[in-house]
């Protein structure tokens, strides 16, 4: 025989004629924390069923249902119905009409239909690479739903963008591509012709300067400069004397540089000697003489010998093609 009162409280008679002793208030709190712990368990784990619990027959049981298991309901009934019809369809119709169908198609529809489709891009850091590379570097008009996306592959197409440096894909609930880019620092400025291109640390053409562009860049020029022009103005900067007189530097058969300064002085560095080459000429004095007067030769190819000349013409080819016959000054360092 069950007795319920108020407040929910409730207990069971042992015995026909045993007396039924009501739980006093602190049993009561007891029982309440102990209900309340129970709970908090089987929310980690499986837990030890209080004997007090109140039984409810299967039968009468109520089930509710998740707030995220209805938000698929109807996403997945589509796209159950649209695959039933496609199956009905494939044992139907003959093989010459079931050959005509675009299964494919038919799929990402259903996906889209199921709200797995790609509704949205959003692109973010760019301000010299161009938006529509990135769009065409993922690939959406062939790939409209997430299942068919691969993002590490459109990570890769999109760095291989040539201002991108580093690329992240995030998916925003439901349809929502947010792409946020990163984007190379140029270094340097290639004269190629009449074009100047922009060139990073590493090497890399990132494309051509505008025309009418104030780049603040130092210039190179040559085969091979874009690959070996960093290390040379990396070694430029230890001379702050030489730099600041600096107009451009130019790669000689792809094995070593002539440095041009503003006043139109041409260094002729060695193979592989250009920090040597810049400590001879900001030590020596009669080569820091040429880096603000007249226009002069300094070779510093060999090691331990400055040889300046005087230099005939505005061109540094020229200059180093007619100075070659005469010699002003030699100067011998031990």
């Amino acid at each position: 025989m069950q007795q319920v009162e108020s407040k929910q409280r409730f207990w069971w008679r042992a015995a026909h004629d045993a007396p039924t002793p009501e739980p006093d208030a602190a049993h009561w709190m007891a029982e309440t924390r102990g209900v309340a712990t129970v709970s908090k368990r089987v929310a980690g784990g499986a837990a030890k069923r209080s004997p007090f619990a109140l039984q409810i027959p299967r039968g009468e049981r109520r089930f509710r249902r998740s707030r995220r298991a209805q938000r698929w309901v109807k996403p997945s009934a589509i796209a159950a119905g649209v695959l039933i019809f496609i199956g009905a369809a494939a044992y139907a119709l003959p093989l010459g009409k079931l050959g005509a169908i675009d299964f494919a198609a038919k799929v990402n529809d259903v996906m889209v239909a199921a709200g797995f489709g790609i509704d949205q891009v959003n692109v973010s850091g760019q301000h010299y690479s161009s938006d529509s590379d990135v769009f065409d570097a993922l690939d959406l008009p062939n790939v409209k739903t997430f299942a068919a996306f691969d993002s590490d592959a459109a990570l890769k197409r999109i760095e291989r963008i040539s201002w991108i440096d580093t690329a992240q894909i995030t998916r925003v609930y439901p349809g929502t591509l947010d792409v946020v880019v990163r984007e190379r620092t140029p270094a340097f400025l290639l004269q190629r012709g009449e074009t100047s291109f922009l060139v990073d640390a590493t090497g890399r053409t990132l494309g051509p300067a505008a025309r009418g562009s104030n780049w603040n860049l130092p210039r190179v020029s040559g085969e091979g400069a874009e690959s070996e022009a960093i290390l040379m103005l990396s070694a430029l900067r230890q001379y702050p004397q030489i730099e600041r007189q600096y107009a451009y530097g130019e790669r000689i058969a792809e094995r070593r540089w002539r440095i041009v300064l503003k006043n139109g002085t041409a260094l002729e560095l060695g193979a592989d000697r250009e920090i040597e080459g810049f400590e001879e000429v900001a030590t020596a004095r009669e080569a820091t003489s040429a880096l603000k007067g007249s226009p002069m030769i300094v070779d510093v190819r060999t090691p331990g010998r400055i040889a300046i000349r005087p230099l005939d013409g505005n061109s540094g080819r020229t200059a180093s093609k007619a100075g070659a016959q005469t010699v002003s000054l030699v100067s011998e360092r031990p």
